[in-house]
């Protein structure tokens, strides 16, 4: 029997695809990121793997973060 379709994403970080369930979701409040841990908040969101080397490889790279919100500049 078919089981359900499971969402995947990919980490803005590395690259690395993985099942949405897997991922952290970070979305913008007053132009900072936020982690939103029910995966509901309203606006743009970016995943980023759980580990913290990876979480900070994002957060720290304007570039990349600016880009992935679509943000200028």
């Amino acid at each position: 029997m078919k089981r359900g379709h499971i969402p995947h994403r990919t980490c803005k970080a590395c690259g690395r695809s993985a099942p949405k369930s897997e991922l952290i979701r970070l979305v913008l409040r007053q132009g900072e990121p936020v982690e939103d841990g029910a995966q509901k908040a309203l606006g743009r969101g970016v995943y980023c793997c759980a580990e913290a080397a990876c979480r900070n490889r994002l957060l720290t790279n304007r570039k990349k973060l600016n880009r992935a919100f679509r943000l200028q500049g």
